[in-house]
């Protein structure tokens, strides 16, 4: 998921720390580069070797650590919508739980420093946990550089990682994490497209890239307090006439850490019941059609009334002896996430001035 609270400094929170002193014996981060206005990042999907984790999601490039005595520590991390806090491995972590991963080494940055008294522990949905201690650092994401950030270091965790992926840029706006102060932007929002193609994409802080997307922007508003972004969809349709619209609300959470996407048997129904020679498949707990015919745009509307589709190119998965399977997946609970995976299909905005999520059709599939 992605947030742009690391751009100008995140306090630290009672909730994912314990034995927590003052307040006011903390550090206060603060801009020592960059200017305030907009930037942007490349992104990278990769495939997670860590058993139970997300198999996809978006990496971007950062820097922790000054350029004084020793170069900065450049790290993969995964940008996380629905996680909170600034984590990082490290060479802390006991050698049997430390992966084929790049690790922050605080004795190798001459700006780091231990904050007293501050641990943490947090678990995710898929079974892993770790914990840790609490450093400041220099903290570099694009163009700003962030001192006295305070980052969460794992000293042990449920299991250990290999691949690329160092940790997790949180992204979501909870109250009781990290605090959001987009302060530095010259628009508090942040623009995600990932090509499906070609494994990579970009994230835009502080602006809204009109080169990227197509038709209107539809927006929902948050509806929930815990820091997820969650929206209620008003209904969908198959194509853009008016007279196909079914309406049926649910909520969605968009939470970019997860790798994966689904709808409900019943929105599945009202979506399929407008394809013509679509047929339930036992085999794939899903509908099939004919790979020769093209899809109507599978349409939502959002709280604003616009309207967003995903179009034929971007629902076609694979192909079963001229039956294809398409990316609506079809979950067992109403409670639904999209992930990585499925936020791919669109173009996604994260509207903190305004705490709503922006959707639109992309320029490409």
């Amino acid at each position: 998921m992605v947030r742009i609270s690391t751009l100008s400094g995140l306090a630290l929170a009672a909730s994912s720390a314990h034995a927590l002193p003052s307040a006011n014996t903390a550090p206060k981060p603060h801009v020592v580069g960059g200017k305030p206005g907009r930037f942007s990042l490349p992104a990278v999907k990769v495939n997670e070797t860590k058993p139970g984790a997300e198999t996809r999601g978006l990496r971007n490039s950062v820097d922790v650590g000054s350029n004084d005595r020793h170069p900065p520590q450049p790290f993969y991390l995964l940008a996380d919508s629905g996680a909170p806090s600034l984590t990082i491995e490290s060479t802390l972590e006991p050698p049997s739980h430390q992966g084929n991963i790049p690790k922050y080494d605080p004795t190798k940055s001459s700006t780091a420093q231990l904050l007293p008294g501050y641990t943490y522990s947090e678990c995710f949905v898929s079974g892993y946990c770790d914990n840790g201690v609490v450093y400041t650092d220099v903290f570099t994401i694009g163009s700003i550089a962030v001192a006295n950030m305070p980052i969460l270091v794992q000293t042990n965790n449920t299991s250990p990682s290999n691949g690329i992926r160092s940790g997790n840029l949180g992204l979501n706006f909870d109250k009781n994490g990290m605090a959001t102060q987009p302060t530095r932007l010259q628009s508090p929002c942040l623009d995600r497209r990932l090509a499906p193609v070609d494994q990579a994409g970009q994230l835009d802080f502080g602006y809204i890239d009109s080169s990227k997307y197509t038709g209107n922007i539809a927006y929902g508003g948050v509806t929930t307090t815990g820091g997820e972004w969650t929206i209620e969809v008003q209904g969908i349709q198959a194509g853009y006439d008016d007279a196909n619209f079914r309406p049926g609300k649910f909520q969605v959470t968009v939470d970019t850490g997860s790798g994966g996407g689904t709808i409900t048997r019943e929105l599945a129904n009202l979506y399929w019941s407008q394809v013509p020679n679509s047929k339930w498949s036992d085999a794939y707990d899903n509908f099939l059609y004919p790979c020769n015919q093209t899809l109507p745009d599978f349409v939502i509307t959002l709280a604003d009334g616009n309207k967003v589709g995903i179009p034929d190119a971007g629902l076609r998965w694979k192909d079963e002896n001229g039956w294809c399977v398409t990316y609506l997946a079809i979950g067992t609970s109403t409670d639904v996430t999209w992930g990585s995976n499925f936020l791919e299909r669109y173009f996604v905005i994260f509207d903190w001035g305004n705490s709503r999520v922006g959707l639109a059709q992309k320029t490409y599939f």
